[in-house]
């Protein structure tokens, strides 16, 4: 028995620096994600080929108790609070995604929780000890549930602001301590999970880039608990402003400003985060305006109430044509009044440049059924 364990044991000692060099070029993957908004179905899931995405985040799971969105009282009615909505999205998505995982293994698929309209519990359960625990324990609920998730992303829009306002009034300057120690309660129970299942789990978070917003939130602190921060580096022009412009350029075009990818960038690391954890964002969609004057004031948000409009459908406009602002790196569609600023492909494939140039993590795009392939295809390292 001795003999053969010594035998086995060189046999391992000489093995191990041939496993090392194999795994050693691999390295981490340069990140391409793309969030996908459940309301809009599991068509772009299914379509998409295996290998153009290492991190789907599927958007969103919303929360219960205080805060809880309207929509979501019939779901939540029996639920504790802090505790993830039930969903019938959820186990419809869960197992496309488990067919996406079997044809693309590497792929890494996380649950986004929040978003715009769905953050106000955080602003309450985030305070006590009791409720982070309460939510903590939900969410490692739901990943044993559904194995085809690899981890969480919170998205938390935004502590120390007044969410989205649902009636009432929200933000302290509390939220940013609230917010650090609710993302270290997470990556406890993750690791936890991961020691019981024999898996690790991700934790990421999706932000604000805004110099306003980093003064609320000790990010550097926070984004010990993280594996990645994506940076909402767009909707920085839309109906909420009162001038038109790009809503996501890679430069802003004012000097001083930081509403761009490269003054997020610059926010977050002076804020003390690695940019080996940053991802870039990009947007599958425009955002444009109306009656726009020469001062940038306009009249209305334009072709959607919200000024919104999906990428794949920028060529249904009439009358408009592309123009490049060199300052900005950005693409725009003009003409008319109308403005319409979107990220063209030679801006994403400017942005990933850009990205490796700074040693970001990669780029992530909000939102997948946006796209023609354009965009996925122009992230691509």
């Amino acid at each position: 028995m001795k003999t053969w364990a010594l035998g086995w044991m060189l046999l391992a000692a000489l093995a191990a620096p041939a496993v090392r060099a194999a795994e050693a070029p691999t390295g981490p993957r340069t990140v391409v994600g793309a969030y996908v908004l459940a309301e809009r179905g599991l068509a772009p899931v299914e379509a998409l080929p295996p290998g153009r995405v290492t991190h789907l985040l599927y958007a969103f799971a919303l929360i219960c108790g205080p805060g809880q969105r309207p929509a979501e009282a019939a779901a939540c009615a029996g639920q504790p609070d802090f505790s993830l909505a039930p969903d019938a999205e959820q186990p419809r998505f869960a197992a496309a995604f488990e067919r996406l995982k079997a044809r693309d293994p590497r792929l890494q698929v996380l649950v986004s929780v929040g978003g715009w309209g769905g953050s106000d519990p955080f602003f309450h359960l985030a305070a006590t000890a009791q409720g982070r625990a309460a939510f903590v324990a939900s969410a490692l609920d739901f990943l044993r549930r559904y194995p085809a998730f690899d981890g969480l992303d919170i998205d938390w829009e935004h502590p120390g602001s007044n969410g989205s306002a649902n009636g009432v009034a929200l933000g302290s300057p509390a939220d940013g301590e609230h917010y650090v120690l609710l993302l270290q309660a997470l990556r406890a129970g993750l690791d936890g999970l991961g020691r019981e299942t024999g898996r690790p789990y991700l934790l990421t978070a999706a932000i604000n880039t805004t110099r306003e917003q980093m003064a609320r939130m000790p990010m550097g602190r926070a984004a010990e608990s993280l594996d990645l921060v994506f940076l909402m580096s767009y909707d920085f022009a839309g109906p909420w402003t009162s001038r038109a412009g790009h809503h996501t350029p890679l430069r802003s075009a004012l000097a001083g400003s930081d509403l761009s990818l490269a003054g997020a960038v610059a926010n977050l690391r002076a804020a003390g985060v690695p940019a080996a954890k940053l991802v870039g964002g990009v947007a599958m969609y425009g955002r444009g305006f109306e009656g726009v004057k020469a001062d940038g004031r306009y009249a209305r948000p334009w072709p959607s109430a919200d000024g919104s409009v999906a990428f794949k459908d920028l060529g249904t406009l009439p009358g408009l044509k592309r123009r490049f602002d060199a300052r900005t790196q950005a693409w725009s569609l003009q003409g008319g009044g109308r403005y319409v600023g979107y990220d063209d492909p030679r801006a994403v494939r400017a942005k990933a440049r850009f990205a490796r140039a700074q040693g970001l993590a990669g780029l992530f795009a909000w939102e997948l059924s946006q796209d023609n392939g354009e965009i996925l295809d122009a992230m691509q390292p």
